[in-house]
């Protein structure tokens, strides 16, 4: 017969017992606890990077005959329009754009007009062609034209201007 050894002469030498085994867990326990603690505080009160990016606006304050005004200019999404064209010269218009309101209250009416307006901005701007936005006329020109249609989609909000914050124009063959 095979010659067997008793296991459990093995756990009688071992230094480690149950009794270290349950001192070990008494200190490991509450450490994770109150870590997991921490970390769940730090992501409740601390606020996330992008919250900030939802606030799609800023507050200038100016003084008019002694009285405050304020002026907030709400930043719309950056839209990339493709612009009609007769020849085979094709253009793409990167247009990043910026409402000027007068009440904070305008901003949540804003918010949810953001699909007709978006509409309204790339409808319109792909109805151009290259030659009719080339310049400054045409910028103005265009400027004009959106501001009209903006303040009538936004109505009964009043959209003083309208400021291009960027516009660029990609020419593709």
């Amino acid at each position: 017969m095979a010659n067997f050894t008793d296991f459990d002469d093995d756990i009688k030498d071992n230094p480690y017992t149950q009794k270290d085994n349950k001192k070990i867990l008494l200190f490991l326990v509450p450490t994770l606890i109150v870590i997991g603690v921490i970390v769940g505080l730090y992501f409740l009160f601390i606020p996330q990077s992008g919250e900030k990016e939802n606030a799609a606006y800023s507050i200038v304050e100016s003084e008019e005959n002694d009285a405050k005004k304020i002026t907030i200019f709400y930043d719309l999404p950056e839209m990339s329009v493709q612009l009609q064209s007769p020849d085979s010269q094709n253009a793409v218009v990167k247009i990043k754009i910026n409402i000027e309101l007068s009440e904070m209250e305008d901003i949540k009416t804003i918010e949810g007009l953001m699909p007709q307006i978006n509409d309204a901005v790339i409808t319109h701007t792909s109805e151009l062609s290259l030659d009719e936005i080339n310049g400054a006329e045409g910028l103005y020109w265009l400027k004009e034209e959106l501001l009209y249609r903006l303040s009538l989609i936004a109505a009964p909000v009043k959209i003083s201007n309208l400021n291009f914050k960027r516009f660029e124009i990609q020419k593709t063959n």
